[in-house]
C-alpha cells in the first residue's frame, strides 16, 4: 500500500511532525479551509491513529481541492474501501487509471472487486498488477486470490515463480506450500513449509499448515512429526511449534495411558499455553488428554478455559457436558448440551 497507509510523502511527514496534535491540525484546517495541505495533514493524523472514518471527510475535501494528487487519491480510495463504500472506491480508482496506469492501483482495484464479490474482475486486476510489476506483494496477492477461489494449477504456477524470484520471502513459501498441498504434491509441500518456518519462525501460518498434515499418509506423518520435533527444539519459545509437535505425537500414540509419550505431550501443551495464555486449541487438547486418562477434574478445568477463550467451539461444550454429567452436575451438563445444540443449529442454518 502507498500513501498514508505506508510511508507518507516526506513533505507531509515533516509537516505532521511540526504540528502539535489533533487540536492544532483541526485549527489549521478551520483557518485554511481551502488549503489542500491543511486538510491532508489532518487526514494523515487520523489515519496514523487508525481512525479511518474520522480521516475520510478530510481526504474527501483534500480530493475536491486537488483531485490530481495521486497519493491523496489512493488513500481516499482505500479509506472508501475500508468504510465499505465499494462503488465510490471503484469509481475513484477507475478515474485514476484513466490518468495513470499504475500496478498498485490495479492491485487495490482487485481488493475492491473481491470485496464486491466480483471474482473474475478481481483476478483480472490482480493479474494486471502482477504483470506490470511482479513485486512480492503483487505476486502474493494474485496467488492468494487464486488459492482462495480454488484455482490451484494457476496458483501453483504463480507461487513457483514468486518463490523463485523472492526466495527469502516467507509468505511466498507458505503460499507455495499450500498450493503444492492443494495440488496433491504433499512431500514437496512439507519441504516448502519447513523452509517457510526457517525463514520466519515467528509467523505461525507455516506451522499451522504443516501441523495439519498428519493424516495425508503414514509416511508423511512420520516426516511431519520429525520436522515438528526439530522446530520445537530450534524454537522452544514458539507456542505453535510446541503445540503442533504435541499434536503429532498424540495422533501417533492413540492408546490412552500416561506413558513417556503422553507425558511429553502434556509437557508440550502446558508449555504452549504458558507461552500463549489465550491459546484455546492447546487448552482443548489438554482437556482431551486428561479426559482420555480419566483425570476428570483437570479435564474440566481445561474445557472450561477453552470455552472462556472460544465460546463458539462446539466440541468443548459437548465434552464438558459429558464430564459434568459424570460428576453428577446435571444442571451444568444440561447448560453445556444446550450450548452445543445451539451452536450446531446455527451452523446448520447457515448452510
Amino acid at each position: 500500500m502507498r500513501g498514508l497507509w505506508a510511508i507518507a510523502a516526506p513533505a507531509l511527514l515533516c509537516a505532521a511532525q511540526v504540528s502539535s496534535g489533533e487540536a492544532a491540525l483541526r485549527r489549521q484546517a478551520a483557518e485554511h479551509p481551502e488549503s489542500f495541505a491543511a486538510n491532508r495533514h489532518l487526514a494523515e493524523y487520523y489515519i496514523r491513529h487508525k481512525q479511518i472514518s474520522a480521516a475520510l471527510p478530510w481526504l474527501e475535501k483534500a480530493g475536491r481541492i486537488n483531485p490530481a494528487d495521486y497519493d491523496n487519491g489512493y488513500d481516499l480510495a482505500l479509506a472508501r474501501l475500508e468504510t465499505n463504500n465499494i462503488d465510490g472506491a471503484r469509481k475513484l480508482l477507475q478515474e485514476m487509471l484513466s490518468h495513470q496506469d499504475r500496478s498498485e492501483v490495479h492491485n487495490l482495484l482487485g481488493e475492491v472487486e473481491e470485496a464486491a464479490g466480483k471474482v473474475d474482475e478481481a483476478e483480472k486486476q490482480y493479474e494486471t498488477a502482477a504483470r506490470q510489476d511482479p513485486s512480492e506483494k503483487n505476486l502474493f496477492d494474485l496467488g492468494t486470490d487464486l488459492l482462495h477461489h480454488r484455482a490451484y494449477p494457476p496458483a501453483l504456477t504463480v507461487f513457483r515463480f514468486a518463490a523463485g524470484k523472492y526466495p527469502r520471502a516467507a509468505r511466498l513459501q507458505v503460499g507455495l506450500g499450500v498450493a503444492l498441498y492443494s495440488s496433491g504434491q504433499y512431500a514437496e509441500a512439507v519441504e516448502t513449509l519447513c523452509r517457510a518456518v526457517d525463514l520466519d519462525p515467528g509467523d505461525t501460518k507455516a506451522l499451522d499448515f504443516l501441523g495439519g498434515m498428519y493424516d495425508v499418509s503414514p509416511e508423511l506423518a512420520r516426516e511431519v512429526t520429525k520436522r515438528l520435533a526439530h522446530f520445537a527444539e530450534l524454537y522452544p519459545n514458539n507456542a505453535s511449534a510446541n503445540y503442533y509437535y504435541a499434536l503429532s505425537l498424540r495422533k501417533r500414540n492413540l492408546t490412552p495411558g500416561l506413558d513417556d509419550s503422553e507425558r511429553m505431550v502434556e509437557s508440550l501443551l502446558k508449555k504452549a499455553v504458558a507461552l500463549r495464555p489465550g491459546f484455546a486449541d492447546a487448552h482443548f487438547q489438554l482437556g482431551l488428554l486428561y479426559s482420555d486418562n480419566r483425570q476428570t477434574a483437570k479435564a474440566v478445568r481445561e474445557f472450561e478455559e477453552t470455552i472462556r477463550l472460544r465460546p463458539d467451539l462446539k466440541a468443548a461444550h459437548y465434552r464438558l457436558a459429558q464430564l459434568y454429567s459424570e460428576q453428577g452436575k446435571d444442571e451444568l451438563s444440561r447448560k453445556e448440551f444446550q450450548a452445543f445444540r445451539s451452536l450446531r443449529e446455527d451452523r446448520d442454518s447457515m448452510r
